[in-house]
Parts: structure tokens; sequence; C-alpha cells
């Protein structure tokens, strides 16, 4: 039978510091976090403390149980901190159990006849897997069935954790202190909705979602978000007792904090967004806060395929393959919109032809610097699709160099190849279809139906306009050069 634990607690932090421990409240008089998106939160924090002259201990309540503890740093004016202590060791039926072995404590167990509770005095003197091993007047209980009250907590013990400092004040008097640690537990995200309205609009809506699993609440505090991935050096982790979080289900909060566009500002090549009003973001939460709204923003929509054609010397085709769906936003003044935009995923939605709202793709975007072009594949077009073949149509040798040995030669071999592409728009819609291909390193374009552009090295692109309900082709002849050594 597992023992209860029935507590008899003072009120105040006990065990933890000495009598004449400085406690400073958590009361966010002026609290402020900077969260990345890494799972990480600069904590900055000032209480009020009554100071003695000489050495003073003070203890921070309300810190998170992810603090890194070895970033803190303590600050004021006219003091000197000399020594920093964090303590984790929670309360917890284990760890009561442990911090009080050897010490008098009281049992409580039930008269089976009677229902009478019977007290007695025993002392703790051992545990076995989180079983008490109790010493009575009459011998050793290693499975007693009642209850154990604990009259006090055991020292060094608490319901949160805290920060203990010893510092010494060149005067008496009451001054603030600055704390800022770095803590884990914190992170943020951005989603965006884009709301197709027409063939070239849209309406875009950003919204910041925070989640707190730090371990504490944070009350009324100035919220900043840096985005861009921040170098972290990561100690190694020691196990803590009493630090493990169980799984909860968040509580999701929506907060409009939103009187007009947040707009971001540069901190040494990253991006910081401060959140107009301050915010409360409860242990366990996850809100959500609105950070940009922009109507009527261009896009353009294209259609992507890269073709899978084969260069060899047989006769190479593939059939109806569908394109990809792209969305090409650029982010610029001119479009309604040249804003520095946190990496994140966007949606897309739009109305049926019956005015229901209907879910169309998701893409993810990364951080995106204004003047920078978001190019979003939602997925593959049901009514548009291109087949295609390639026939080898003659091969012959260009040239013969003579090599630095005397004994080979460099022979050019060029094979030509026919490509003839169909693209078929069953669409109610004019349509851009960007076809892409692959070529071997040394390529030569004889002719062409549709002028090509070079993507990057040995890739070509074709841009084709295709009309609603309609077919065009693409052909083109390559040369594709080839070399080998012929030694005598």
């Amino acid at each position: 039978m597992r023992l209860g634990l029935l507590l008899a607690l003072f009120t105040g932090v006990a065990g933890v510091a000495n009598a004449d421990s400085i406690l400073l409240k958590n009361d966010n008089n002026a609290l402020s976090l900077s969260i990345y998106n890494q799972n990480l939160a600069l904590v900055k924090d000032i209480r009020s403390a009554d100071l003695q002259s000489g050495m003073n201990e003070v203890v921070f309540d309300g810190v998170p149980q992810q603090i890194q503890a070895e970033t803190a740093i303590i600050y004021g004016d006219n003091i000197r901190v000399s020594e920093q202590n964090y303590s984790y060791n929670l309360m917890s039926y284990h760890n009561f159990i442990a911090r009080s072995i050897g010490q008098k404590v009281k049992t409580v167990r039930q008269n089976p006849t009677t229902g009478e509770n019977i007290y007695e005095t025993a002392t703790l003197i051992g545990e076995a897997g989180g079983t008490p091993i109790l010493q009575f007047d009459y011998g050793i209980e290693s499975n007693f069935p009642g209850r154990i009250v604990f009259e006090q907590i055991p020292v060094g013990m608490s319901n949160q954790p805290m920060l203990t400092a010893k510092l010494k004040a060149d005067k008496s008097g009451e001054q603030n202190l600055y704390l800022a640690y770095l803590t884990g537990g914190l992170s943020w995200k951005t989603d965006y909705v884009a709301n197709v309205r027409s063939d070239k609009k849209l309406d875009l809506t950003g919204w910041v979602t925070i989640n707190n699993e730090s371990g504490v609440d944070y009350e009324k505090a100035k919220i900043q978000l840096i985005a861009g991935d921040v170098n972290i050096v990561r100690p190694r982790m020691m196990a803590r007792g009493g630090m493990m979080m169980k799984s909860m289900a968040l509580n999701a909060v929506m907060e409009d904090s939103m009187e007009q566009n947040i707009e971001p500002e540069s901190l040494s090549s990253y991006e910081l967004y401060t959140l107009p009003n301050m915010t409360t973001i409860k242990d366990k939460q996850t809100k959500q806060v609105a950070l940009l709204e922009k109507n009527d923003v261009t896009y353009e929509k294209e259609f992507n395929l890269m073709m899978p054609i084969y260069f060899d010397d047989g006769i190479s085709e593939f059939e109806k393959r569908h394109p990809s769906i792209t969305y090409v936003i650029k982010n610029e003044a001119a479009s309604n919109l040249g804003i520095s935009l946190p990496a994140g995923t966007m949606r897309f939605y739009k109305n049926d032809q019956s005015g229901n709202l209907q879910f169309i793709g998701s893409g993810n975007i990364n951080n995106t610097a204004k003047e920078d072009t978001l190019r979003l594949h939602l997925g593959d077009a049901f009514n548009i699709s291109v087949s295609g073949k390639v026939q080898k149509k003659s091969q012959k040798e260009r040239a013969r160099e003579l090599l630095p040995n005397g004994r080979c030669y460099d022979v050019q071999t060029v094979k030509t190849y026919d490509v003839e592409i169909t693209v078929n728009n069953a669409e109610d819609a004019d349509n851009t279809i960007i076809l892409s291909q692959h070529l071997p390193h040394e390529y030569e374009i004889v002719k062409e139906s549709v002028k090509s552009t070079e993507e990057k090295a040995s890739q070509r692109k074709w841009k084709m306009e295709v009309a609603k309900n309609s077919k065009e082709k693409l052909t083109y002849t390559v040369n594709i050069i080839l070399h080998y050594n012929d030694c005598n």
C-alpha cells in the first residue's frame, strides 16, 4: 500500500534562507522578456530590497525551473555580489523522505475496528524505492500501513526554485536590485494567414505564438521577440531531482495587441519585434499575439515543373506530370508589403464559388528581409499536365586535340537531341507554366521555340504563357558535348 503524505507546513518560506535573509518577492513591477525562437529567453527583473550596510543575503523567489543558473547576473548601485546559489530541491514526496532520514516523524494509522486514528512517533532510518523504513519502539517497519506527518519543511527545500545571493552593500537603505538570466522553456513562432481575394491580390495576417513551459508565470511583462539564429553553447546538463515536468495540455489564449503593424528594428544583424502592450504569459500556456495585417498584397501564381528528361542513346519520355502550384510574393512596398518577416508557416485560404472558405495549401518561409521574394509551393495542379519526349538526332566527332603526353588525344564528341514538350492547361484561366531541365555540364542550345534562361549552372528554364483550355508545345534542340581520351 502506497503511503499518503500529510504535510503540516509553515506559511512563508522555510529551509531555503537563513532567518536574516531578505526575501525579494516576484511582484513583477518591472519585468521584461526577450524571447528567441530557439527555446530560450533572456529575463530581466527589477526588485526592491531594504539592504543593511555590509553583508546581506537576498533570496529571489519565482525563478523558473529551466533557468540556466550559470548565466544569472545580479547588479545594483554600490553593491558587490560575492556568492550566488540556485536551489531547485523542490517539495515532493520522495524529496521529503530523502531529506528527513535520521529525523523523528509522526505516523498515523487507522484502527480497523473503530476507525480511530492512532498517532505514534518513529525515526525515519531509510527508504527503499521511495518507501520509508521506520524504526518504532517495538521494531522496524518497512511497509508501514499508514501515513507520515512531517512537522516542518526539511532544510534546503521549497515549493519553488529560488536564487540566493550574498552581497555587500556600501550603505543601508532601500534600493533596486537588477536580475537577468537565460532560461529554457520559452519559445515563439510565427504563423501567417493568406486570404486569396482575386487572381492578383491577397490579405496577409501574421500571428506570433508564444509558448511558456518554463515553470513560472510572467505577469504584465514587456515582451520582445528576437528573429534569427543566435549561436548557443549548450552546457552538459546534470540531472536535477524534482525537475521532471509532466506533459500538460496547453491553454491557448488569443490576444490582439495590435493597434498597428509591429515594426521590427535591427539588432546586431537580427530583427527585434517589440509587442506594444504589456502581456501576461502563464506557465503551461500558449498565447497568440497579432503581429501584422496587410491587405491587397500583390502576388503572382506560377506552375513549376522540373522535367524528368534523360539524354541517352534511346528515346526518353514522360507522361502527364503535374506541375507544383507556386505563389510568388515580392516583399516590397510596391506589393503593399515591405516588412521583415520572421520565419514561420504561411497558410493559404480562398472562397469557393459558393462563398465558403477553403484551405488551399501551406508552405514554410525562412526569415525574409525587405526586397526578398517569397516562393511558396502549395501543392500540385490537378488540371494542368506536362508530357515530353526526347530523341537522339545525331552523333559526330567535333575535335581531336593532342594531349601534352604526346600519346593521347582529347576527343570531343557532340550528341544532338530533339526535345518536344506538350503543356495541357485544362483550367478556365490563363496560366504561367515554368519548365526547368537539368542538362550535362557542357551543352549548347541550338534552337528553341520559347526563349530560355540559365537558372543556374547546367539548368535551363522556359517560361510559357498558356491560354485557358488549350495546349502549347515547347521544342528545342540541344548539343551535349562529351570528352574521352584516345591513346595509341
